[in-house]
């Protein structure tokens, strides 16, 4: 992981706060974290979502405006939202773009990789002493009626199993809030219902065509609010895909055991690739999430990897 310190404070900064992230606490933290931003010495500016899809029209308005400087105060969703705003803007140097993350999402899962989930660390720290690190990012080409759409994500995606596990996610956080039992829940309610689909599945290296129950395609390591499926490297230049055939009940039971631990990837039934473009041929339409957004589109579709797309501040 290579990394450049800067120790000089950015005097450009855009604020982008999701105020359903979080809720109550974030209302309450706010006022911490604005002071904090003024005792930092930080010139910045303050948007906030109002809908969902909001995050990528700000975004895309505040790079075109000549920010390059982030500040993302939401979830995985949230981030999701603003790199797609990035990537969809009309600048030339995509990758000039720096974003720093203070989490109040469900899962957390991109800030968790970088040790920023529940971080004692000060946010005034974090723009003096600061580290920019290059990361990867996804990107997901898939089709709607015909016409080709793409959509960006920085730490993964899930086909089938996964991606119903996120459907099934979103229907329990709107009755019970975000609390992080709800995804361990979902889990257990998808893992009964879900049935494998047929899928031809084309890696850098190798083809595969199989009934498959679950593939997690990996730029970050962590799903699901702290769950590994994949031993990612957001930095390396790949991704890490893991593929799990029909399974039995047996090899459902064990692969949850694996998943909990944390090395699902060390399962038997499951097949572990790295590869820099990854396709499902299926024409059809399938349940695919990224960064825990549904797609709402169908096949072929085409995930590829964008090195050094973005820096994270850390």
């Amino acid at each position: 992981m290579s990394a450049t310190n800067n120790y000089e404070v950015n005097k450009k900064w855009a604020v982008i706060i999701n105020p359903k992230a979080g809720k109550q606490r974030l209302r309450r933290d706010w006022i911490k974290m604005y002071r904090a931003l003024k005792r930092a010495e930080v010139e910045f500016q303050v948007w906030t979502t109002e809908y969902a899809g909001h995050a990528i029209e700000i975004a895309r308005h505040l790079v075109e405006r000549g920010f390059r400087n982030l500040l993302l105060i939401g979830g995985d969703g949230t981030v999701n939202e603003v790199v797609n705003g990035i990537y969809t803007s009309d600048i030339e140097d995509k990758s000039s773009v720096s974003i720093a993350l203070i989490p109040y999402g469900t899962g957390n899962d991109w800030a968790r990789y970088w040790g920023l989930y529940k971080s004692k660390r000060k946010i005034s720290d974090r723009f003096y002493n600061c580290n920019r690190v290059k990361v990867d990012l996804g990107c997901l080409t898939y089709y709607v009626d015909g016409e080709e759409r793409k959509r960006y994500f920085l730490n993964g995606m899930g086909v089938g199993f996964d991606a119903e596990v996120c459907q099934v996610t979103d229907r329990m956080k709107r009755i019970y809030g975000g609390h992080s039992w709800v995804y361990t829940l979902s889990l257990l309610i998808a893992v009964f219902k879900w049935k494998p689909t047929s899928m031809q599945l084309i890696y850098d290296d190798d083809s595969i065509e199989s009934d498959v129950f679950t593939i997690a395609v990996g730029n970050g390591c962590y799903s699901g609010g702290g769950l590994k499926q994949v031993p990612a490297d957001p930095t390396d230049g790949i991704f890490h895909t893991n593929m799990i055939p029909r399974p039995t009940f047996k090899i459902i039971i064990t692969a949850l055991s694996y998943l909990f631990r944390g090395e699902l990837w060390n399962h038997p039934a499951c097949t572990m690739k790295t590869t820099k473009r990854f396709k499902i041929k299926n024409r059809q339409s399938l349940l695919i999430e990224t960064d825990g957004i549904m797609i709402d589109g169908h096949g072929p579709y085409t995930a590829e990897i964008i090195p050094s797309a973005l820096n994270m501040i850390v």
